[in-house]
């Protein structure tokens, strides 16, 4: 959290307060405006957020009868939302496999970003990552999750489309 003061100082690069001790209201309002837009913004992004994680708790485990959030794979904390120009957003969603060694790593990347593209308005730019240093190829894993004709090339295969369509199913 930023303090008003700490905020205006920085802004204005001088104190709120005159050496005659009295407030420079005009400082104060402005400093407060942009202190308000700033925070209208980050609970934008902030709510955008909590859609997001909202959207993709539920995706079941391909391989268990779990959700993704119970197994831990995906957190709050690893979806980021940020603005990408005028009214769109860079959203980053970043997952731990159960397993370093998880050979369904890049179709739980597929049904986040399924789910995704699935629920959302097309105003994003969207990211998806596997943890760094929680799977051996994470590297290409992310390559794979993030790459359009990868993705498109791997929804035509009809049973690969059917088990996604199954993970990402809203509980009923």
């Amino acid at each position: 959290m930023v303090d008003l003061a700490s905020f205006c100082r920085f802004s204005f690069n001088r104190p709120i307060f005159s050496t005659i001790t009295r407030p420079e209201t005009y400082n104060i309002n402005l400093c407060v405006l942009r202190m308000s837009k700033d925070a209208v913004l980050r609970q934008e992004l902030d709510d955008l957020s909590d859609i997001v994680y909202d959207l993709i708790r539920d995706i079941r485990d391909p391989e268990k009868d779990n959700t993704l959030e119970e197994l831990d794979v995906v957190y709050q904390s690893g979806v980021q939302v940020e603005p990408w120009g005028e009214g769109k957003f860079h959203i980053s969603i970043e997952f731990t496999p159960t397993v370093p060694h998880c050979s369904l790593a890049t179709l739980i990347g597929l049904c986040l970003r399924v789910k995704l593209e699935n629920n959302l308005p097309q105003h994003y730019k969207l990211d998806i990552t596997v943890k760094e240093g929680t799977h051996s190829t994470g590297p290409e894993i992310n390559k794979q999750i993030n790459d359009k004709e990868r993705i498109a090339a791997a929804m035509e295969n009809p049973d690969l489309r059917a088990v996604v369509k199954r993970c990402v199913q809203d509980p009923e």
